[in-house]
Formats: structure tokens, sequence, C-alpha cells
């Protein structure tokens, strides 16, 4: 009599949490096609992802995407290697003590060319196998992930599930029988028949290639990995009219700076309002530092990653640290001298390189004074 399909979850063996993606190796030239010309087309640059490109781009997908749009996931287990019995990534909906665990499986498979009926028979047998013989219950959804889709024979099986049935058990030992285990064939018995023909073949289906660049775009990883046109920034914001808290620190540098020149104590702007040129230059401060705002607010919602403006940061505070540092007059002329400086240091391929205006060259500047990295007046 054929073995029916368990629906009790058989003990794990052994698991790995899910991976987190390694950053991607020259990650500012790939944003915006940096001295490449053009950002090349997504399904292009899919298409050329090599082994270890195409898994660290599955895992991203799995790390955000995944958890985010799969309804009540419990955890994403990685299982891909030597022993995974057919299972690459493994998505829970239930925690360990249900019965039965759903779950579902996306097998990620980089190869050279669209992915064959002929190959896929080999992965579908490994789940109709160890779900016959108890190794783990049936996934609710089987996903093939390619970074070049499914040939058209694989996708007409898959979208009749009948038909892919009997493929597979007219080409077991085409495709199927020696490819399970590293013991040798599984021979299509007649248990192993029935567990088939009594099957749902309808938990299998591909990720269009389209489909996984449109996912992968929701995740904060996308544009470091495919690029992105030039973006419109919109005008910066105007500067309240009261001085915000995170501004406080660099506006104090500016008071003190303000004080040097005037000799006199400096608390509020209103203290200097008799002096065009000095009120001029904190109001023009204010500006710029909230158009370096922009730049900040362009990179978190943008580039889903306020650490490039942090690593803008960095850039400038190295290369203008001569500037800021050497002997000077006063603090208004080492400010003056260093925003003179910012507005020709060299960026390199630093990824906002192409959206930093002159006002936030400035603007960086007060930016350095409000994190403490510069000091305008000596102390």
């Amino acid at each position: 009599m054929a073995k029916k399909q368990t629906t009790e979850t058989a003990v794990p063996d052994s698991t790995e949490p899910l991976t987190s993606p390694t950053p991607w190796p020259n990650a500012n030239a790939r944003l915006l096609g940096v001295g490449a010309g053009l950002p090349v087309n997504p399904l292009d640059r899919l298409a050329h992802f090599n082994a270890k490109e195409f898994e660290r781009l599955t895992l991203e997908w799995a790390d955000d995407y995944l958890k985010k749009n799969i309804p009540s996931v419990y955890e994403i287990q990685q299982r891909g290697g030597s022993g995974d019995k057919g299972r690459d990534i493994v998505v829970w909906l239930d925690p360990p003590n249900a019965k039965p665990r759903r779950w579902h499986l996306y097998q990620c498979k980089h190869y050279s060319a669209r992915l064959s009926a002929g190959k896929a028979a080999g992965e579908i047998a490994k789940v109709l196998h160890y779900t016959l013989t108890g190794n783990y219950t049936a996934p609710l959804e089987y996903w093939f992930v390619t970074h070049r889709g499914v040939t058209g024979d694989l996708q007409d099986f898959l979208d009749e599930p009948d038909k892919l049935r009997a493929y597979i058990l007219k080409n077991w030992n085409k495709y199927c029988a020696g490819g399970i285990t590293d013991t040798g064939k599984v021979a299509l018995t007649d248990d192993l028949t029935s567990h088939i023909e009594s099957f749902d073949f309808s938990i299998f289906r591909a990720k269009q290639p389209h489909d996984l660049i449109n996912e992968h775009q929701e995740t904060r990883y996308h544009l470091t990995v495919f690029g992105a046109p030039l973006i419109q920034r919109p005008p910066p914001p105007a500067p309240p009219s009261i001085v915000a808290p995170s501004e406080r620190a660099y506006v104090a540098q500016l008071y003190e700076v303000i004080a040097e020149e005037l000799g006199i104590s400096i608390k509020e702007a209103v203290d200097f309002a008799h002096s065009l040129p000095l009120r001029n230059l904190f109001d023009r401060s204010r500006i710029t530092f909230y158009s370096a705002e922009g730049l900040k607010e362009l990179a978190r919602d943008h580039m889903a990653d306020v650490a490039f403006f942090d690593s803008l940061l960095t850039n400038f505070g190295d290369g203008l640290y001569h500037t800021y540092t050497a002997p000077a007059a006063s603090g208004l002329v080492r400010l003056r001298s260093t925003v003179q400086a910012a507005q020709n240091l060299q960026l390199g391929a630093h990824v906002l390189e192409r959206h930093t205006t002159t006002l936030d060259r400035e603007g960086v500047c007060h930016h350095l004074a409000n994190s403490g990295t510069v000091t305008w007046c000596d102390q």
C-alpha cells in the first residue's frame, strides 16, 4: 500500500539562520553607473551576475523583502549546501511546535542558461522523495528563483501542474533518480509513484527575473546593486524662524565667531542685528546647513541609506583637516577659508558627489561644526 504524504512536522536537520548579505564590492561605482556611462538595465545586469553575486542578491531579497511581505513570517532560514535535501531558503510561517508547520521553499539556482524542465525535474524530485520518506512536509509554495528565468517548456509545465506530474513520471530515470541522494539512484517504486500521483503540483512556481527585480527594488539594498538615474532633488527647506534643537551646536559656534568679531557677548541673533554683514553670514549659514540636510534626506529616502551622507561628512572632514586646523587670525577667517576649500574638494566616486551643490558644500562645513569635528574659534 502506498505511503501517504505525512502531515506531521519532521525533526529538522541542522540549519543556519538567514545569513546577512555581505556588502557589494565597488558599491559607489555601481550606483549611477559612475565611470561607466548610463546605468545598466537591471534585467541585463541580473543576467550577467555570477554565482556569488546572485547568492548575495537572493539573500538581500530574503532578508528584506520576504521578511516584510509574506504574512505571518515566523523565521527565515538559509539551508543551501550539502545535505539541504533540496531546500535553499526556507520561510517558516509557524513556530516549531506547530503541527503541521506551514512553510514556503525558495530554490535559488544560478545556471549558465535558463532553467530547463529537465533540471527543474531533478530539484522537484528531491521534494517528492523527502516528503514521502517523512524528512519534511510539503511546502505550501515552492519557488524556483533564477537570474535568467526558465525555459518556455518548463513554464508551460508550471502553468499546467498535471502535465508537470506526467513529465516527471515519464522522465524519472533520465532526470530524477540519480540526483536525489549521494548513496545511489532512487527508484520509482509503487509507493513513490502513488505519492507523486497524489502530490499537489500546483505549489511549484517560478519567480520571473523582472518580478525578482521589482521585489528587490523594495529593499534597502536595491540602488547599490542596480543603480538609478540622477534624482531630482526638491528645493531645500527654508530654515525655521526659531533655531531648532538639531542646530544648536553649530549655531553656538557661529555666535562665538560673531562675538569675537564684534567684541561683545552674543546669546541670540538679536544681539548682532545691527551688523548687516554678520547677520547675512548667520542667515546664509543656516540656509546652507538646511541645504546639506536636504542632501541627507535624499540619501535616506531615495537611496535608503543615510550612511552615504555620513561617509560624505567623513570625506569632507578628512579633506579639509589641514584647513580648519591651520592657524588663523580669527574664527571668521577659519570659517571662510574652510568653506572656500570645501568648494574645490575632490570627492572622487562618492555616490552623492553628483548631487552635491555649492550650497551643500558650504552647509557640510556647518554639519561638521554641529558634530564637533570642526571648531572655528581657538579655545
